[in-house]
């Protein structure tokens, strides 16, 4: 239990340096969230016997948000993953589609028109293209990726459930951003995904799973993408929190020892 209590006294210690380049977020994100978070993971880490800071810089990667100079976990994240493209032989086809995917939440585009290609536009660029296109034989249009972070689990499962509602359920959910449309059928429910623990346990499991033929880090780039190329990216950039982490919990505990 004194090991324990020295982990979580050094992972804490190093919030006050942790992100002091990250952005500053509304003063409404209560920082004791993120600190509790933080905590969560410092005991499932422990229990389980996963290398020390290990799940932090995972979640970090995956939710962090800066606030008051710190970056903290945020339990209360939905990750929106990119829509399915779909195909139109018109432009009201088009339009329509970009108005379903707007109020669903979407605000960056990739779209084209007549095999030209215009990535990551807004929607009122997407709205031009559309209108000064003449002659079109076939439009595609697909939503791209984004995240909301919301102040408590209530917001975040409403908004959640909305897009599912809505017809989009590739969603990544919580503190380890469990995604719901691949693992849903493993929780109860929406609400079940965004317990701290039960999403921190789910992600361990998975870990262990894919640890059978991996090391640590091969079962981290396999817990983002089965294909090499996603997983090496993923593996880049759990590790360079992971460094972070412990390059601050040493100069914590020297400051401290």
């Amino acid at each position: 239990m004194r090991r324990y209590q020295r982990h979580l006294i050094a992972l804490c210690a190093a919030l006050s340096v942790l992100g002091g380049a990250a952005t500053a977020f509304a003063d409404t994100y209560d920082n004791r969230i993120g600190r509790e978070a933080w905590a969560a993971i410092a005991k499932v880490e422990y229990q389980n016997g996963i290398p020390l800071g290990l799940l932090h810089a995972m979640s970090l990667t995956e939710t962090g948000m800066g606030q008051d100079g710190q970056l903290l976990p945020w339990p209360y994240t939905v990750g929106i993953n990119r829509s399915p493209e779909r195909e139109y032989a018109s432009l009201s086809g088009g339009r329509n589609e970009l108005k379903r995917l707007a109020g669903l939440g979407f605000n960056k585009y990739d779209l084209t028109i007549n095999g030209r290609r215009h990535t990551e536009i807004s929607r009122t660029m997407a709205e031009l293209y559309l209108a000064g296109s003449n002659d079109v034989a076939r439009v595609k249009i697909q939503g791209v990726n984004f995240a909301k972070r919301f102040n408590s689990k209530d917001q975040a499962v409403a908004y959640a459930k909305k897009m599912i509602a809505g017809g989009h359920d590739n969603l990544d959910l919580g503190l380890m951003q469990i995604n719901w449309k691949v693992h849903g059928k493993k929780f109860r429910s929406v609400e079940d995904a965004f317990d701290m623990n039960r999403n921190l346990n789910y992600a361990v499991n998975y870990l262990r799973e894919h640890r059978q033929t991996r090391d640590w880090w091969g079962s981290v780039g396999r817990y983002h993408s089965a294909t090499p190329t996603y997983a090496r990216k993923y593996i880049r950039n759990v590790w360079n929190m992971y460094q972070r982490v412990h390059r601050l919990n040493k100069y914590s505990n020297k400051k401290t020892g």
